[in-house]
């Protein structure tokens, strides 16, 4: 990858807030930003809540069809 073409990728992830730079003398250091990290945690949370009711009502009617086979 050419220079050129780093650069233009660095600055779409830094304007999607997702990385940070600074010029520290001749050359720039890149950070991951946490603040788009945070809502993506969170989407994801989300969605693991939502499974886990899921299949915690198919751990309990398998249960009570276990018992049923007794």
């Amino acid at each position: 990858m050419s220079l050129t073409g780093l650069k233009k990728h660095v600055q779409i992830l830094e304007e999607a807030k997702l990385v940070s730079t600074q010029k520290i003398g001749r050359t720039r250091e890149c950070r991951l930003g946490p603040e788009p990290l945070e809502d993506a945690v969170n989407w994801i949370e989300m969605y693991r809540r939502h499974w886990e009711r899921r299949l915690d009502g198919i751990e309990a009617y398998l249960e009570s069809k276990k018992g049923e086979q007794k």
